[in-house]
């Protein structure tokens, strides 16, 4: 048994795994999901698609369908694209493709755990910066580690996970033009700040902007999106596994694609409820809450560990990131319904 466990790389062995909590609970506020289902109506289209479905052949391998409709929602021409089995893909494409030789990767911290746990896996050194009193970037750090490290990739999450907060694109351009590495710029929850780089793809060839569905209400269908340089993507592409996207995520997806009313409408009531929440977790005795551009809300409290444990015995789950360092008692509350919301403010306010 020992000997083959020797069979493991050290490195992955010594990892902690990326930990998703099961506890069942009447209202779930962990992770990060658009609380609002899809309507009768819509839901009916979306059956309709799957039940057409051929599971007995293989998915469409480079998903064209739902490739162009994407490329029509973020007004970028389909060589500039490649989708992913969610994120986690994309991001284990990039750190695959530059692992030759003595790889690094650059990231912030406290940042979204994937990109370390993903790095170490495939075989790079780690270099983590710490994020300022602002939770923003140090441009000036993570470039000189960068140039001493020569690292290959350089990951930052904007608006970040679990912070809440965009990083000052000033200084993300800074670190793009300034090194020599591929910067990732993750935007998971761009659609809940407005805003995004990806104008920037044109001038910058190691430029990557990642976006996903998964945030703005279709987490089940692991749908990741990379854009980049049609030269960059042609290389990546090269790692991707084939058939990545199976039938009904495709099938599903290019439905809601062509609904996207519907999900912009649900994008506006979560940053709505977004503002109340925040602004009544600031007049709670004992909690000290963090503006935030995407669909959760980092607090902190005196004790999370006791105030996490209180939440469940009353039905309700949110993130607990309490750890050494910045994250020291922290927690993370993600946007629900006006329903959920309120059972959780009540709870907060009683504990």
């Amino acid at each position: 048994m020992e000997k083959a466990l020797e069979l493991i790389k050290a490195e992955i062995r010594e990892l902690y795994p990326y930990k998703v909590d099961e506890t069942c609970c009447a209202v779930k506020l962990d992770a990060n999901e658009n609380p609002y289902p899809l309507p009768d109506e819509l839901r009916d289209k979306v059956n309709k698609a799957l039940s057409e479905a051929s599971l007995n052949r293989y998915p469409d391998p480079y998903a064209r369908e739902l490739k162009e409709l994407i490329s029509k929602w973020l007004s970028l021409p389909e060589d500039f694209l490649m989708l992913g089995n969610g994120s986690d893909e994309l991001i284990q494409a990039i750190l695959i493709a530059t692992s030759w030789g003595s790889p690094a990767v650059v990231i912030p911290t406290p940042t979204f755990s994937m990109y370390k746990i993903t790095g170490l896996a495939v075989g790079h050194s780690v270099f983590e910066v710490p994020l300022d009193d602002s939770f923003d970037i140090d441009p000036s750090a993570i470039i000189e580690i960068c140039r001493r490290e020569k690292a290959k990739v350089i990951f930052l999450s904007t608006p970040n996970n679990p912070t809440g907060n965009r990083y000052s694109d000033e200084k993300v351009l800074e670190v793009i033009r300034e090194s020599h590495a591929l910067v990732v710029v993750d935007e998971a929850y761009g659609d809940f700040s407005g805003k995004s780089l990806i104008p920037y793809l044109n001038d910058h060839m190691n430029l990557i902007v990642l976006r996903t569905l998964s945030k703005i209400g279709m987490a089940g269908l692991r749908i990741g999106i990379m854009a980049a340089n049609p030269a960059l993507i042609s290389e990546l592409d090269k790692v991707r596994l084939p058939y990545n996207i199976n039938s009904l995520s495709q099938a599903a997806a290019s439905v809601v694609l062509k609904n996207m009313d519907v999900i912009e409408g649900q994008i506006d009531a979560i940053t709505s409820e977004r503002e109340r929440l925040y602004d009544a977790l600031k007049e709670i005795n004992g909690v000290t809450a963090y503006p935030s551009e995407v669909n959760f809300i980092l607090f902190k409290v005196k004790n999370a560990d006791m105030v996490h444990k209180e939440l469940i015995d009353k039905g309700i789950l949110i993130k607990n990131l309490n750890r050494q360092g910045r994250l020291e008692n922290c927690m993370r509350v993600t946007v629900g319904t006006p329903a959920e919301n309120d059972a959780f403010l009540n709870a907060m306010e009683n504990i």
